[in-house]
């Protein structure tokens, strides 16, 4: 299947869908995940079965968008124990991979790890880093027990990320940054997944994640949240007061923002702070199906960066992040 409406500026790579299939949701929860955080997956339409596929399919051909780019986190296989948290790592891992494999050129996949439990992380990253459709991997921006990404216990997965050039795909969790200011005023997705996204990339920029693990390409969600817009403030807590051990703008200029924001002016923010070259689009469905999918790309098409920018957005960009053996025709 291909898409059947074509836009001059050519289709998009959506590089920020999930696909939540309803059995692993019901694994998480036999392995000790909180069945309030499984919730916000259930009821939308996103199962892996062929009635969603089939309805998924159908939106991204009217929003001209070629492929995505699938990853069930914030749906972390995260469990309390070692051992059946990496099952259902490999159970939904091994799923996606069928999905990819099932519509060829329609998906690609980002790969979940069971962390916090960095051994089983370990083994699992070698087991699908070469896999035929993983682009990557996705990590939460806040993991069990409140602990960081950049937390020193999880560099010897950075390490392993590192040694393979992976792609890492940061994404909020729902938890409001576990502040109860943002949980207990019903703010946990209003404000908190974008305020999620930054922190995380803060703690890595504190302490020098990018530097220490170059190989390594961040891909954050949602356009970092509020990064582009402080990053004359981040620069000069660097070079007054020492606040990063490296220009935390010269890192972010390094990495990816998907643009699951879809407010232009952002956009325009964004592309010109961090650069046009760093945007990739992005769609977060199923929280945004039918007209809102379209508006997912359409905002980007409409917008008000150039038009060669705006083809990197929508596809170029994410063509260079993945490689062209990954994308295909798309």
């Amino acid at each position: 299947m291909t898409p059947s409406t074509s836009s001059p500026l050519g289709p998009a790579i959506d590089t920020h869908a999930h696909v939540y299939p309803a059995a692993y949701l019901d694994r998480l929860e036999r392995i000790g995940v909180d069945p309030a955080t499984t919730a916000i997956a259930r009821g939308l339409r996103a199962d892996s079965t062929a009635a969603d596929l089939s309805e998924r399919l159908r939106g991204m051909d009217a929003a001209d968008v070629a492929l995505q780019v699938l990853a069930v986190t914030p749906q972390a296989p995260a469990g309390p124990e070692r051992g059946p948290s990496l099952d259902a790592a490999r159970w939904i891992n091994d799923e996606y991979a069928r999905l990819v494999a099932a519509h060829p050129g329609r998906f690609l996949a980002y790969a979940a790890l069971p962390l916090p439990h960095v051994e089983a992380a370990l083994d699992e990253i070698p087991r699908v880093a070469d896999a035929s459709g993983f682009v990557g991997f996705s990590l939460p921006t806040v993991l069990p027990g409140g602990l960081s990404p950049a937390d020193p216990r999880f560099d010897p997965v950075w390490a392993a990320l590192d040694e393979r050039g992976a792609v890492v795909n940061l994404h909020a969790t729902g938890s409001g940054a576990r502040s109860d200011l943002i949980t207990g005023h019903g703010l946990t997705w209003v404000n908190g997944a974008p305020v999620e996204d930054a922190i995380a990339v803060l703690h890595l920029l504190k302490v020098d994640v990018p530097g220490r693990f170059p190989r390594v390409r961040l891909h954050v969600a949602h356009l970092a949240g509020d990064l582009p817009f402080l990053a004359r403030r981040l620069e000069d807590n660097y070079e007054d007061w020492g606040a990063f051990p490296s220009s935390p703008l010269g890192a972010l200029r390094r990495m990816w923002f998907d643009a699951a924001n879809f407010h232009e002016p952002s956009l325009a923010l964004a592309a010109e702070t961090l650069g046009a070259d760093r945007l990739l689009a992005g769609s977060d469905h199923p929280y945004f199906q039918g007209a809102k999918y379209v508006r997912a790309f359409d905002y980007v098409r409409t917008s008000r960066l150039s038009g060669p920018d705006v083809r990197a957005v929508l596809a170029g960009n994410a063509r260079a992040l993945y490689g062209p053996d990954a994308i295909m025709g798309a």
